[in-house]
């Protein structure tokens, strides 16, 4: 019996009716178009010969209104079906969204019908369904906003509540992350116990991980990928239990991938492999340690579904996905054509127009996650920067910036994400971070300025979560990021508008924006998002965001400090009231450059530098003293959130400023090692250790809770004023 993909969306009304009530012509051969189609016909013919898309709109429209008079049958189903999906492309053609959906929805309709009474049309209905997903995710603009809390918890499976553990592969070129991905062949020539003690001997990230409390997922794939490998596993008893014992040995979360991506094997019988993972399963799980992981691949073998494969919810404790893009697979139609045909095919495969977004390939698992209440682990994701038509550095580069800032965004279900830090030999495609300077560059800002990712030694962060979800009186900045990604490649910019009045623009995915919530008045607000590109253009929902009234204060602790800093004149007007929220690069830059005018009694000459996003004259005297030189590309961000090691690098450079103007030597202990007190510092970025060295060793900045630097955090304003006054203190 055939696999059907399931049909989820409702069907027009009209349709419905007609479908519902039941009633069927005779063949085909017996029925008799009304006289008025004929011209509609002819009129058809023309459109599509003129290649006009309004034509072909306004006909196939004028066909489906009179025809769906009829009752349905099977040449009315024959007829409408194509003309619907050429109105749809046509609307897609005028960046017309919502008629592009329209249209594929009365296309499916006719298609199905079609299946289960005439022939199989399934694969045009899987199709179908691969386009609707990807045109949907098109339309809906969605904004969120970062939270402290909000995450979702997943009893028993390990996974953080808020944030979102991250890794690469043990061999890659990674550090500091909160997890390590290892692969281990099932039933090679060695054992699994003999892989764990090669790699902690030889990979640092990987001993501390295991002996640490860390977090290692172990892709246990089989040596056939096929049916015959699953019952390699079934008769394996020994060699199963050898290797489950020394994995639950280990001070470590183990997140056990086994047989991944077998949705997409040639042959693979879904039975047999259920049976070896329950297998697997059933023994893991007397170790407490042990989590089971099912992971298809994104797209799946046509005659198959993921749903087929599913163990059980006894049997897996998360769902993972392998999700790999490449722009090698050009599809049918990389710019728009009234002539492409093979639009549909090419949305399934996510290639050609279908290739710009990377979050649809991830819907149906993510919805197999939610139906199961399973956390989502993104067990392995790779971005090739070369492919047999050559370089390919900057798709890379923008697919890796928007899967990292987006992924647990739009599915915050997904608490672990792998990377494939790896070059495999004798392949065309390269994913390796140290081969491309550039694709490392996009890794590491997509995580840090996410934001909500773990670093080692972390076990909560910051959550992302729909606009609409922030209710309450809220206070000091709120940090924005739209989803926004049309088909093709063509550059989307997004508008941010608070009560019809625009505040900012971006042409970069996420989106980020800080909304300064203090620059409104009190009561609420409407914010509304704009997003074009090419021939779309969609607008978000309207959110209402409540503001309250009144100055925020100092906390209990600070009070005091604050307000001696205050009468030392280093409290600037920008970072006045807003004392709780999190200090932005431009007000610390603020803070930093007020500190040496006071403490040297001279006013720095701004210098002659232009950036593309702040025009303010504290951060061209910043830049003349040395204290920053922004963040690269001329830009400045002036309102990115300043973290830890940043600051360091900063006050730093302060230090040397004052003391260069004054022949002095603020800092007594000159050492750049880091204190071994601190657990995270292997989090630090290189160009930051020596700063947070000096700030450490010199009691300038203190650690946190656990022993840790916390590089990668950031600092409330009144905690970046009281640290000021510190430093002043030391002049």
């Amino acid at each position: 019996m055939k696999t059907k993909r399931i049909i989820r969306r409702v069907a027009s009304l009209a349709l419905a009716v007609a479908l519902t009530a039941g009633l069927c012509c005779a063949p085909a051969s017996a029925y008799t178009y009304p006289s008025a189609y004929w011209a509609l016909h002819s009129a058809w013919e023309e459109a599509v010969n003129a290649k006009s898309t309004s034509q072909v709109i306004s006909v196939a429209q004028q066909t489906y209104d009179l025809l769906m008079k009829e009752s349905i049958c099977a040449d009315i189903c024959y007829n409408l079906e194509p003309k619907c999906a050429r109105a749809s492309w046509c609307a897609e053609i005028q960046g017309d969204l919502d008629g592009a959906i329209t249209w594929l929805e009365r296309q499916r309709t006719f298609a199905s019908w079609l299946d289960q009474n005439v022939r199989d049309y399934s694969d045009a209905l899987i199709n179908i369904e691969a386009r609707l997903k990807y045109l949907e995710s098109a339309r809906n603009v969605k904004v969120y906003a970062q939270q402290d809390q909000g995450g979702r918890s997943y009893s028993g499976s390990g996974a953080a509540v808020n944030g979102t553990y991250y890794g690469s592969a043990v061999t890659g070129s990674q550090s500091g992350e909160s997890a390590v991905l290892m692969y281990v062949t099932f039933g090679d020539s060695y054992s699994v116990d003999y892989w764990l003690d090669y790699y902690s001997r030889t990979f640092p990230k990987f001993e501390q991980a295991i002996n640490n409390g860390g977090v290692v997922e172990i892709a246990w794939n089989f040596s056939s990928e096929s049916t015959a490998g699953a019952q390699q596993v079934l008769s394996s008893d020994s060699y199963i239990s050898e290797s489950l014992a020394a994995m639950g040995d280990l001070n470590a979360t183990v997140l056990l991938r086994l047989g991944a991506e077998m949705n997409n094997w040639s042959n693979c019988d879904s039975a047999t492999y259920i049976q070896a993972f329950q297998k697997v399963a059933a023994q893991a799980h007397k170790y407490p340690n042990i989590k089971m992981v099912f992971s298809p691949a994104t797209v799946s073998n046509r005659n198959v579904t993921i749903d087929q494969f599913y163990p059980g919810d006894a049997y897996a404790d998360w769902i993972g996905v392998s999700a790999y893009q490449t722009s090698n697979y050009a599809g049918e139609a990389t710019s728009y054509s009234f002539d492409a045909t093979n639009y549909g095919n090419d949305a399934y495969y996510y290639r050609g127009l279908y290739a710009a977004d990377p979050m649809p390939t991830l819907a149906d698992v993510a919805e197999l996650a939610q139906k199961h209440n399973k956390p989502l682990m993104i067990s392995e994701c790779g971005f090739s920067y070369t492919g047999a038509s050559g370089d390919q550095t900057a798709y890379a580069v923008d697919q890796m910036n928007k899967f990292y800032s987006y992924v647990n965004m739009v599915y915050p279900q997904v608490k672990a994400v792998f990377y494939f830090d790896n070059n495999i030999s004798g392949s065309t495609y390269r994913y390796a971070l140290a081969g491309n300077s550039s694709l490392q560059a996009a890794y590491t800002s997509a995580i840090e300025q996410n934001g909500s990712y773990l670093a080692w030694g972390e076990d909560s962060a910051p959550v992302w979560v729909p606009l609409e979800q922030v209710t309450g009186e809220q206070s000091g900045s709120l940090r924005l990021a739209t989803y926004s990604v049309f088909p093709g490649k063509s550059a989307t910019t997004v508008t941010y508008y608070v009560d019809g009045k625009a505040m900012y623009s971006s042409s970069k995915a996420p989106y980020y924006y800080d909304l300064n919530l203090a620059n409104l008045s009190a009561g609420t607000h409407k914010v509304t998002v704009t997003a074009s590109g090419g021939q779309f253009s969609e607008t978000s929902q309207s959110y209402t965001i409540t503001v309250p009234a009144g100055p925020q204060v100092p906390s209990s602790w600070a009070a005091a400090l604050v307000s001696e800093a205050q009468d030392k004149n280093l409290v600037t007007q920008r970072v006045e009231d807003v004392y709780q929220d999190q200090i932005t690069r431009l007000q610390f830059a603020d803070l930093a450059v007020n500190l040496i005018e006071e403490v040297t009694g001279e006013e720095i000459v701004p210098a002659d530098v232009s950036f593309t996003d702040t025009s303010e004259v504290v951060v061209a005297k910043a830049v003349a003293a040395g204290v920053t030189s922004g963040k690269g590309e001329n830009t400045f961000a002036p309102n990115d959130k300043i973290t830890r090691q940043e600051i360091c690098v900063m006050l730093n450079k302060v230090i040397q400023y004052v003391d260069a103007a004054r022949g002095t030597t603020t800092l007594d202990n000159t050492s750049t090692q880091m204190d071994a007190k601190f657990t995270d510092t292997a989090s630090i970025a290189s160009w930051a250790v020596d700063s947070v060295a000096l700030l450490t060793n010199n009691g300038l900045m203190s650690g946190k809770d656990g022993g840790r630097v916390a590089p990668l955090d950031n600092t409330k304003v009144e905690e970046a004023i009281v640290l000021i006054l510190a430093l002043y203190k030391q002049f």
